[in-house]
């Protein structure tokens, strides 16, 4: 009439289906682990150009009256104002 054994496969396929879904979410995780040390390394490069301190030699500025200087609000710059030659 029917199979013997069927309920028994019904379980097997049941595990099997748990252990594929269980094998998909380790790989998926060891995948975004890896994206994020990719990141991290990524952004600590970054980092360490921008936060890095070069000098350039370069001549005195000539003397000069009545300057200001300000700071740009969006770049790392100074803005000379007002500067009359001496």
């Amino acid at each position: 009439m029917g199979k013997k054994g069927k309920k028994e496969k019904k379980g097997r396929g049941a595990e099997k289906t748990a252990a594929k879904m269980e094998k998909k979410v380790s790989k998926r995780s060891r995948k975004e682990e890896e994206d994020l040390e990719a990141l991290i390394a990524h952004f600590q490069t970054l980092d360490a150009t921008k936060t890095q301190i070069v000098e350039t030699p370069c001549p005195p500025p000539s003397p000069r009256l009545h300057a200001s200087l300000s700071a740009h609000p969006e770049k790392d710059e100074l803005i000379l104002f007002g500067d009359v030659y001496v």
